[in-house]
């Protein structure tokens, strides 16, 4: 019975080989403010008007403090696009937040560019350059499934 007690409230050792953490899989990369980080963390929506996606150099198991949030109008979907060209917040939107920064859907990027396409395998190609309101530079390279 002290055993059991013990063993419940307290570290325990297990016989056996130590299992090494695997390293979570790189899905892409992305630029921000001339710092590249490797995104291990994709998700996605689709409604009938928009696709979004949340991209994380953060595993998907912990908390997102750290995210870029990019989404288009459908009707955008495999053309790539000047923003000049369209309607900020609503052709397109940008959300980037870390524990320092925080750009809005409604701080409107300076300048850029992006495709959104979807590929014959059935996964999304995502590629975004842009110019923040501050003038930060945000780029961003991904291909693949969620």
């Amino acid at each position: 019975m002290l055993l059991s007690a013990v063993l419940s409230c307290g570290d325990t050792e297990q016989d056996g080989p130590d299992v090494p953490e695997q390293p979570a899989k790189v899905l892409g990369t992305y630029s921000f403010d001339g710092k590249d980080y490797d995104i291990l963390s994709v998700r996605h929506t689709k409604d009938d008007s928009y696709l979004m996606f949340t991209f994380s150099p953060l595993p998907a198991s912990e908390k997102m403090t750290t995210y870029a949030v990019f989404g288009i109008r459908l009707y955008w979907l495999d053309k790539e696009v000047d923003i000049k060209d369209v309607n900020h917040n609503d052709d397109y939107v940008f959300i980037y937040e870390d524990p320092v920064r925080y750009y809005s859907q409604y701080r409107k990027p300076v300048s850029g560019k992006y495709l959104v396409r979807k590929n014959k395998e059935g996964n999304y190609t995502v590629n975004v350059e842009l110019i923040l309101a501050d003038g930060t530079p945000f780029s961003m390279s991904f291909t693949g499934d969620f």
